[in-house]
């Protein structure tokens, strides 16, 4: 199914800012990432938001939502 528009979702959780999974790369580097695959699939980024929670005393989420849409090259 060929979509004009797709979301992606990144996340990353730290505890005592410390990576809380073996994956030790940063949010940006993680989303970029999925630009790249992305830009691969044909899909420019055209927008995204950054959210960052406090989920304990010293625990972070960060979470990326990101849209991309299909370049007029590959439509």
């Amino acid at each position: 199914m060929d979509r004009r528009y797709i979301v992606a979702e990144v996340s990353k959780n730290w505890i005592n800012g410390v990576s809380a999974t073996a994956d030790t790369r940063l949010l940006s580097e993680l989303f970029e990432l999925v630009i790249a695959v992305n830009a691969d699939r044909g899909y420019t980024l055209l927008t995204f938001a950054l959210s960052r929670t406090l989920t304990g005393p010293d625990e972070l989420n960060e979470t990326i939502i990101a849209v991309f849409e299909r370049t007029a090259a590959s439509q």
